[in-house]
């Protein structure tokens, strides 16, 4: 995370953890909410000659159980990449789809604000592109997280900020499978909204 992206969380955070109470009394045993979150960053591996930047849409399901200020559970995740910058040759186009089926998650609870953090080791990412040859190219074994912050200032609608940075360390051509030596990294941030029913 950039020095800018620390400072814009912190100028945000600040004021809702001072005004932070312990989560309601009355709060449900089950969790079950829907998210969607809107972001940008870049898609790229170290030795790229080029570091495209994308732009990201993702809808996610929840499910959990509270337990008093925390919350613990799974979820599901299916993201839409579209790449922003020009393509270049020696690196393709990188706008895709990425799912991630299964990810735990734990969450702090205040009644102002709620602080999340989510494991993400599963799904994969396909490239909507082919290769100039006609090959499909997808990659696999994600290992990454994603921090959220969400404000309560709604009843049931929580809007808040996310920051994510997942590395692929799998790469599949036309179903052949391959170890990657330089890891594909997939990190952007942005803002969210998250339904609970």
């Amino acid at each position: 995370m950039t020095l800018k992206m620390s400072f814009f969380f912190l100028v945000l955070l600040v004021p809702q953890i001072l005004l932070a109470a312990p989560a309601s009394k009355k709060q449900r045993r089950i969790l079950f909410d829907v998210t969607a979150l809107l972001g940008y960053g870049s898609i790229k591996t170290s030795t790229d000659a080029a570091s495209p930047t994308i732009g990201s849409f993702t809808l996610g399901v929840a499910l959990g159980v509270n337990i008093k200020r925390f919350s613990v559970g799974l979820g599901y995740d299916y993201r839409i990449l579209t790449q922003h910058s020009d393509v270049d040759t020696t690196v393709g186009n990188r706008r895709g789809n990425f799912t991630s089926p299964l990810s735990f998650f734990v969450r702090l609870n205040f009644e102002k604000v709620k602080f999340g953090f989510m494991l993400i080791n599963s799904g994969q990412y396909d490239l909507m592109n082919a290769t100039i040859d006609g090959k499909k190219v997808t990659y696999l074994k994600p290992s990454g997280f994603r921090f959220t912050v969400n404000f309560k200032n709604f009843k049931k609608v929580s809007p808040g900020l996310f920051y994510e940075s997942v590395d692929f360390s799998e790469k599949s051509v036309d179903g052949v499978s391959s170890v990657m030596t330089d890891k594909l990294n997939y990190g952007n941030y942005g803002l969210g909204v998250r339904y609970e029913f």
